[in-house]
């Protein structure tokens, strides 16, 4: 029961925390259905309105869908939902990418002993076709970001591969190095190493493949 003076949006943020405990209360699954939208209102003492205004944010969360004779049902959770949405409006400051270029940089890095780790013959043979020619490490954006996104499909973490896909999307225009301080490791030297060498060995040569972009963040 909710109070008479609460407003329209405390209402839908009410029904909202509703489901939300009614998904956790029922350890409901992707594919489970919850009550329809009428039977919500009766339950909770609300009108259909707020109700469908508490389900169009859980929509929103790529938390529920509805469909055709089976009404609303639940997602496979996209965790990252929120931030996709920002990086589409593109409203970041010079502050905010250093610090998720961070972020993105020390995923790159700590994704390394889980790539090694799950790592077979027939993923690194799909890694080398993204790999350019022999002694390039002047990559376009759309090449780095084929080649890391192969690179961290490896370590089989689907969490972590959506947020680096959605982190990359804003570093892609400024992923070509016009003037490197040093010689970065190449696309082609990750993967011989991560086939034939050590996993400390192929630590370094992913730390080396980034030192400018490390050397940007620490001299801006």
């Amino acid at each position: 029961m909710f109070s008479s003076e609460m407003t329209p949006t405390t209402l839908a943020d009410c029904v909202e925390n509703q489901l939300l405990n009614f998904m956790h209360r029922n350890n409901l699954k992707p594919g489970d259905t919850l009550p329809r939208e009428e039977e919500l209102a009766v339950h909770l003492n609300v009108s259909r309105h707020i109700v469908r205004e508490g389900i169009s944010r859980l929509k929103a969360l790529d938390l529920v869908e509805s469909r055709k004779r089976k009404g609303l049902v639940m997602k496979t959770p996209h965790a990252f939902s929120g931030l996709k949405k920002i990086i589409e409006v593109n409203i970041f400051t010079e502050e905010d990418r250093r610090e998720l270029n961070e972020i993105r940089l020390a995923m790159e890095i700590g994704l390394c002993d889980f790539i090694y780790l799950r790592k077979t013959p027939e993923k690194i043979k799909d890694l080398r076709k993204y790999t350019g020619s022999i002694d390039s490490f002047h990559y376009t954006g759309e090449q780095e970001v084929e080649f890391h996104s192969c690179l961290a499909g490896i370590a089989g973490n689907r969490q972590v591969s959506q947020l680096r896909d959605l982190l990359v999307k804003i570093f892609a225009d400024k992923y070509r190095m016009k003037n490197p301080v040093e010689k970065p490791s190449t696309h082609l030297e990750i993967c011989d190493t991560l086939e034939h060498g050590t996993i400390e060995e192929f630590r370094q040569v992913m730390r080396r493949h980034f030192v400018n972009d490390f050397y940007n963040i620490t001299h801006s």
